[in-house]
């Protein structure tokens, strides 16, 4: 029986199948070389360690990574790929009708103009399935030319579920994570290390302690089978297969170097108490949900000219690392390291100060948090409201503007930029969908929402030489009359050159105005709002709020309130205060 799940869902947090082992298995791992590019032989030696396990009434056989093909170089995995259909291997198969040992055996599997580095999962004559490698290292696609696998079947023989991660991927949570929550209960991971010599033993000490890990939170057995090569100068592999209980100790160790078949017997005991001390299934259901939501936070790019342009959004103003690259799109680190090239973007220079043209302004990408601090309080931000403003300063980083952070009124919490308060909508088991700034021809940025009860609001961010001017309205979609109508606009200072401490004897307030000064003490960033009911500032984060009111709404009309975020350079910020103020800002800002 195959368990295929081939797209990420809720439904891993939510619910795991029905499963526990239902009978002891005896379970055996090949370690051994196999020869580069040399199907004919490598098949010949699976055969005799078949027989070697048969002898030892294993249930399952594991073979390295890529075993039938050879993993060397690209020549030999072409040379060693073979399609499923394969005379050679389908004899293979049938060949298995005469014994009742599933056998997992690597391949490079050739299908098309693919090639996949697959495990093939065979048992009584015929072929359960095969699992593609996901998590590819630079080596697998650059150099030997693998396509990543896109699904993550779990299979089930002997009263065992039991699913494929090769290699790689046991150094990361996603794929076992996957597994596990289709009920597996062991993990066989085939391996092909053949590893520089100096960084034999920390590879070592990382892929074991990486599979200690797997069993332990995951209450698994795992299965690991790996090469032994020692041909290339400089170049090691050196076994170290295994078989971990849940607990995480060896029930069975090849160590290193030795050709040898490792067997150890798994009982249904071993997943219980006093052997584990966990559950998967004990984390509570708004963790699970929570975990979800943040696993499933990036905004793919959906064109090539959308992804260009993100592209060029993180890497040339954010400067953004390439995990928060990836956390923002949802590439894997191959894919984006292919998109940034594409783009002539993998090591671009930061954008040079125009001092001639508007304050520059940019739609918030996600992918790193707006905050220094106070994370707590906004989790999950979301990215609909977050605009980056640019100082006009020579390497002065951004602020991230949220705009709006929060609606008040007297139905309750009827809007919030992130997670932490629930609002209207949480409470009745409403998500609101995702929406994205429209950029205007002038360098202007807009969006606007409508709320499942009617109501209406957006937010217009326009760029000015010497400032920004922003605007919020609100439309009353109801049948009553809107009160109360407060709204947090929060200006985020962490990630502007100067101005990332966290403290408020750097901040002045004097409604609608709110100023924070940098370190060295000479240049400030301002802003106001009208119709201000609070300026005040959170240490923590560090932020700017000036707050405004909307007046009350009726049935069908619209309200507006206007506010201003400026930079200025002085020992002293009130005489720029009292200009703006005669200037009429914020409600009436500068016209340029």
């Amino acid at each position: 029986m195959r368990h295929l799940f081939s797209r990420i869902s809720l439904v891993w947090l939510l619910a795991l199948p029905a499963s526990g082992l239902q009978q002891p298995v005896v379970v055996s791992v090949y370690q051994g070389p196999c020869k580069d590019g040399d199907f004919p032989a490598n098949l010949a030696t699976t055969r005799t360690v078949l027989e070697q396990a048969r002898a030892r009434g294993s249930h399952f056989l594991a073979l390295p990574e890529c075993f039938l093909s050879g993993y060397e170089s690209a020549l030999s995995v072409r040379r060693g790929a073979r399609p499923l259909d394969d005379p050679d291997l389908r004899a293979f198969i049938a060949e298995s009708a005469s014994h009742d040992t599933v056998i997992l055996a690597g391949l490079a599997r050739s299908a098309g103009t693919n090639l996949f580095n697959s495990v093939l999962v065979i048992h009584r004559g015929r072929l359960l399935g095969h699992y593609d490698k996901v998590l590819l290292t630079p080596g697998d696609q650059k150099v030997l030319g693998f396509t990543p696998g896109t699904e993550l079947p779990v299979f089930e023989a002997h009263g065992a579920r039991f699913a494929v991660l090769i290699c790689a991927d046991t150094s990361y949570p996603h794929v076992a994570m996957a597994a596990k929550l289709q009920g597996a209960e062991i993990f066989f991971t085939p391996h092909h290390n053949e590893i520089a010599e100096a960084a034999m033993e920390d590879h070592q000490r990382w892929v074991r302690n990486c599979h200690i890990g797997l069993a332990c939170q995951y209450q698994v057995v795992v299965a690991r089978a790996n090469v032994v090569k020692t041909e290339r100068p400089g170049q090691l592999g050196y076994g170290d297969s295994f078989i971990l209980s849940p607990q995480g100790t060896p029930l069975s160790e090849a160590g290193l170097f030795r050709t040898e078949l490792r067997t150890a017997l798994v009982t249904p005991l071993m997943f219980e108490t006093p052997h584990t001390w966990a559950s998967f299934q004990d984390a509570p259901g708004w963790l699970r949900q929570g975990i979800a939501e943040l696993l499933t936070s990036y905004r793919r790019p959906t064109t090539s000219e959308n992804l260009h342009e993100w592209l060029e959004n993180m890497a040339v103003d954010h400067r953004f690392t390439r995990d928060e690259m990836a956390a923002a799109t949802g590439l894997g680190r191959n894919e984006l390291d292919a998109a940034l090239d594409s783009s002539g973007l993998l090591d671009p220079a930061p954008r040079a100060h125009e001092p001639d043209r508007p304050i520059r302004v940019l739609p918030y990408p996600g992918g790193r948090h707006p905050r220094l601090g106070f994370f707590d309080g906004a989790r999950n931000p979301q990215r609909e409201t977050k605009v980056s403003i640019f100082p006009p300063w020579e390497r002065g980083g951004y602020a991230v503007v949220d705009v709006p952070e929060a609606i008040f009124s007297n139905l309750g919490l009827i809007y919030l930029a992130h997670t932490h308060i629930p609002t209207v909508w949480d409470r009745e088991g409403i998500t609101l969908p995702r929406l994205e700034w429209v950029k205007g021809p002038d360098g202007s940025l807009t969006q606007s929402r409508t709320l499942p009860n009617g109501i209406e609001f957006g937010a217009e961010v326009h760029p000015r030489m010497n400032g920004v001017h922003l605007e919020l309205w609100l439309r009353n979609g109801t049948s009553g009359k809107l009160t109360g109508l407060r709204v947090q606009n929060c200006v985020m200072l962490g990630h502007a050159a100067g101005f990332a401490t966290q403290s408020l004897t750097n901040k002045v307030f004097g409604t609608p105005f709110a100023a924070a000064r940098s370190v060295e003490g000479s240049r400030w960033i301002l802003t106001a709002w009208e119709a201000c009911g609070r300026a005040w500032g959170n240490e923590f984060v560090p932020c700017l709020h000036s707050d405004p009111v909307f007046p009350d709404c009726p049935p069908g009309e619209t309200v507006r309130v206007g506010g201003w975020i400026s930079f200025f350079e002085g020992p002293d910020i009130r005489p720029e205060i009292e200009r703006l103020t005669r200037l009429g800002v914020p409600g009436s800002p500068p016209a340029r």
